[in-house]
């Protein structure tokens, strides 16, 4: 059995009783017939193996014939702040059992695993790749290399990207709005659904599925198909439109929408990116608001033809009096006068009314 080297920098002893080979091609070991061992050269290719593994970013362990450690690299002893000659010599199921399972978490965790998630005392995370290679490499050609690759950067970011994705996803699902994505042929005609959140699956009646076969297309009401394509058709100019069309349900019923849709390539392909906001609510808060004026301003022309009416009967009534010269007449006449300076009131308020109608036609 071959005894194990400690793990140092200084020069390994060669095994006096491994026969002598020669590096072949390729990184072959090939044995030298006839030949005898040369100590030198052993030390020197020995030398030569750790110092190159040495370097490496990857952390590297390799195990002897006996399944014992021979020798580990400086990003091992670094990662499990090991001393240079603390491992070697030992089993290599007991190495696992002491430095990498407690890492773990639990004693389920084998180092054969193919992939190894760390958590340092200090809470620092590491993730490791797993490798088992027979090394074919004179002197230790009946060794085995494992090789513990360093992917904490790949699995961080994809932690990130899945968090990123649950993110988007919660903000896609839980608006109020319907959030459609469809694709776009060359000639501006979209095709199918690609996406749909709940909120537009719940407002059309249809399981996500349903809609995921259909298009477009067949949630637009049969008169709007045209004025619908037209608008498609100005993504050839913009990257967004916004517009106002309806949507059919499932059950036959219609749903005024406001949508404000965007393009972009996904996939190779355009695709658009479609929020419905439902302004039903908004359509009866407008027909009460347009009721309310055409109110408005029925009113203001009665005023201003009720000023008119009432005057010329009153000039009627005020001429009689004049002609009689009782005192009934005189009181008649005064009460003319305060019933006319009462129109000229009515005429001033139909001047403001008209401005207040104005106001509101403009800002509302």
């Amino acid at each position: 059995m071959q005894r194990d080297e400690p793990a140092t920098d200084a020069f390994p002893e060669p095994y006096a009783e491994q026969p002598a080979v020669t590096p072949g091609r390729c990184g072959t070991a090939r044995p030298a017939t006839g030949a005898d061992p040369n100590p030198g050269m052993l030390l020197f290719l020995l030398f030569t193996i750790y110092r190159v593994l040495d370097e490496f970013e990857d952390g590297i362990v390799i195990v002897d014939e006996a399944n014992r450690v021979r020798w580990v690299n400086a990003s091992i002893r670094h990662l499990f702040d090991l001393g240079e000659s603390d491992v070697a010599g030992m089993p290599a199921g007991t190495f696992t059992q002491r430095f990498i399972v407690p890492l773990t978490g639990g004693p389920g965790t084998a180092a054969g695993n193919r992939e190894l998630h760390l958590r340092k005392p200090g809470g620092e995370e590491c993730w490791l790749e797993c490798t088992s290679h027979p090394m074919r490499l004179y002197p230790l050609c009946n060794n085995r290399l494992e090789i513990y690759r360093k992917i904490t950067r790949w699995k961080l970011a994809e932690r990130h990207l899945g968090e990123s994705e649950e993110r988007y996803r919660t903000l896609f699902e839980k608006g109020n709005d319907a959030i459609l994505v469809f694709e776009l042929s060359p000639e501006s005609v979209p095709t199918r659904f690609v996406e749909a959140n709940e909120v537009a699956c719940r407002r059309l009646g249809y399981t996500r599925d349903e809609l995921l076969v259909r298009s477009p297309l067949d949630i637009v009401p049969p008169e709007r198909l045209g004025s619908v394509l037209a608008i498609l058709k100005q993504f050839r100019l913009n990257d967004r439109i916004l517009y106002e069309s309806e949507h059919v349900a499932k059950d036959g019923s219609r749903v005024p929408v406001e949508i404000n849709s965007l393009h972009f390539p996904l996939q190779g392909k355009t695709t658009v990116l479609s929020i419905s906001r439902d302004i039903s609510e908004r359509r009866k808060i407008e027909e009460v608001r347009r009721k309310a004026f055409d109110q408005i301003e029925r009113n203001i022309e009665q005023f201003a033809t009720l000023g008119d009416q009432v005057r010329q009967p009153l000039q009627v009534i005020a001429g009689l009096a004049g002609m009689d010269d009782s005192k009934y007449s005189a009181e008649i006449a005064t009460q003319a006068a305060a019933i006319d300076a009462l129109i000229d009131r009515l005429d001033q308020g139909w001047i403001e009314s008209e401005k207040v109608r104005r106001f509101l036609r403009r800002h509302y």
